[in-house]
């Protein structure tokens, strides 16, 4: 009997499993709601659901059960790829047939969901394709509101590394897995005892941001979805005005805050925390420039809200303060219509949300580590001019020293991220000239921050090619750009048989991508 060739494809098999989970908790949900309060509205989206979610499960254990080949970096990279694009295109099937809605919205949602953006097409209007009426958020069953909402919790922690927290076995190349999609610090010296323990982290913030919640004036559903969404700076809600629904109850949107804040921060910080280790934490040159990094534009923003008649009469003061900490978190809690901003107040929160959280968090962006490096490089450089011909300082910043490498690879992601930003932006604007070029570059900075927030660009109605930009902003903003240059460069080398005959280096190959 012919022996079958060991593949990646088990690896495929075992994100699948993890992420069909979505699928069947939602169908369950809904289910459960029609056996205890009869809510009949929610049998047939949890059956398409639950259907959906066993099929998926079924496909990934049969491929988790073909023979496994150990990952070199290049091919764990575009496993990683792979997986950030299938597993939204296969889940938007049964959303967009469960609402009722174009594939093309499904998809949209799904990629938004997975990618923890935020953007919603649920806005109660007629679709660009076909002008198939999408629902409002509040109009879809809650079977599909628990969908939204576990997808974004998974997708905070990335589904690769949520999936080797739950399932990693012995054998696995979770190394190679775990940097493919851009982690690099680990709590312990293990990538499966990190994976297992930022998991635990991550539950543990999630149940007391919901007790936060609930205690603020939330009910207890709206109270764990929010904590949910939050902690993984997701930002979808349950409600169409996002947290503008409980403008009244000015402790939720205080909650909020702290709680985006968590999942902004470096998991290796909360570990300090959880732990007692407060000394390690005096000595995180992230934590403190986040802090510094959003106290500055707090105070920015209050400055421009002060000498603004036109902000004050749109916006609160409270209002300015969270979508400043919403935009720098990549969490994309809403309370207020940000069409009615300034742009100045535009650009500032765009570029908070370009910029993102810090490095190990659940925060998009380019991350503030890398900007704190980039800063220190300039300082160096110019140190380095005045002094004799040959001289290159060993500076060590917190717990990295700034070689050349590790400045080439941050300068490598910043610069692909900020050129990648700036052609979509140009694009969206010069394809719809109904978009003017700041909301075009606050749209996309929203996208590819994985933040969520919206001057209005993100509807149902918006044209098709707007949203298919948008959909690819977040895509490439999960993964930093550069990790699937990598990958289709390696494909292309496979293909084409003209590989070079050298073995990769690990991180030649993929820290360029990933690393600080």
């Amino acid at each position: 009997m012919r022996r079958i060739p060991a593949t990646s494809l088990p690896y495929i098999g075992y994100i699948l499993m993890v992420t069909s989970t979505a699928l069947l908790a939602s169908g369950l949900y809904g289910l459960i709601l029609f056996i205890v309060k009869g809510a009949e509205s929610e049998v047939d989206p949890a059956l398409v659901m639950s259907t959906y979610g066993i099929v998926y499960l079924v496909i990934g254990v049969i491929l988790s059960k073909l023979p496994r080949t150990s990952l070199r970096p290049p091919t764990a990279v575009s496993i990683t790829v792979l997986a950030w694009i299938l597993i939204p295109v296969l889940e938007a099937f049964p959303f967009s047939k469960a609402a009722k809605i174009p594939y093309i919205d499904g998809l949209f949602e799904s990629v938004s969901g997975w990618t923890t953006t935020g953007l919603t097409i649920l806005t109660g209007q007629p679709s660009s394709w076909h002008h198939i009426y999408v629902p409002r958020v509040e109009q879809i069953p809650k079977t599909l509101q628990v969908w939204r909402t576990v997808m974004q919790w998974e997708g905070g922690l990335g589904i690769v590394v949520f999936t080797l927290g739950i399932m990693a076995q012995p054998g696995i190349s979770a190394a190679a897995l775990y940097l493919a999609e851009g982690r690099q610090e680990k709590i312990e010296a293990s990538v499966i005892a990190t994976a297992k323990k930022a998991l635990i982290i991550y539950t543990a913030l999630t149940g007391i941001g919901a007790a936060l919640f609930y205690l603020a004036g939330m009910n207890i559903y709206d109270a764990i979805s929010h904590a949910m969404t939050g902690i993984a700076t997701a930002g979808f809600s349950t409600h169409t005005q996002s947290l503008g629904y409980y403008l009244n109850k000015p402790a939720v949107l205080i909650v909020a805050m702290l709680v985006m804040y968590w999942g902004a921060m470096n998991f290796k910080d909360h570990y300090a925390i959880f732990t007692g280790k407060f000394k390690y934490l005096k000595e995180s040159v992230e934590s403190k420039a986040q802090a510094l990094i959003v106290g500055l534009s707090i105070i920015a923003a209050i400055l421009m809200w002060k000498v603004n008649p036109n902000m004050q009469r749109n916006f609160s003061l409270l209002q300015i303060i969270f979508h400043v900490v919403s935009s720098s978190a990549t969490a994309g809690f809403q309370a207020g219509n940000l069409a009615k901003a300034d742009d100045a107040y535009k650009i500032l929160l765009a570029g908070l949300a370009l910029l993102g959280g810090s490095a190990f968090s659940t925060a998009g962006g380019i991350k503030i580590l890398r900007l704190v490096i980039a800063a220190k490089t300039i300082g160096i450089e110019s140190g380095i001019l005045l002094h004799p011909s040959g001289y290159r300082p060993r500076v060590k910043l917190g717990r990295y020293y700034l070689d050349g490498e590790l400045i080439r690879r941050v300068l490598a992601v910043m610069t692909a991220m900020l050129l990648t930003h700036l052609f979509l932006s140009m694009a969206l604007s010069a394809l719809y000239p109904q978009y003017s070029i700041a909301d075009s570059m606050f749209e996309v900075a929203s996208a590819m921050g994985n933040v969520g927030l919206s001057v209005g660009i993100t509807s149902a109605a918006a044209p098709v090619g707007a949203k298919i930009i948008l959909i690819l902003a977040m895509l490439l903003g999960r993964l930093e750009v550069v990790t699937y240059l990598v990958a289709l460069r390696y494909t292309y080398l496979k293909i084409t048989r003209r590989r070079r005959r050298r073995s990769y280096n690990f991180s030649s190959v993929t820290n360029i991508s990933f690393g600080f």
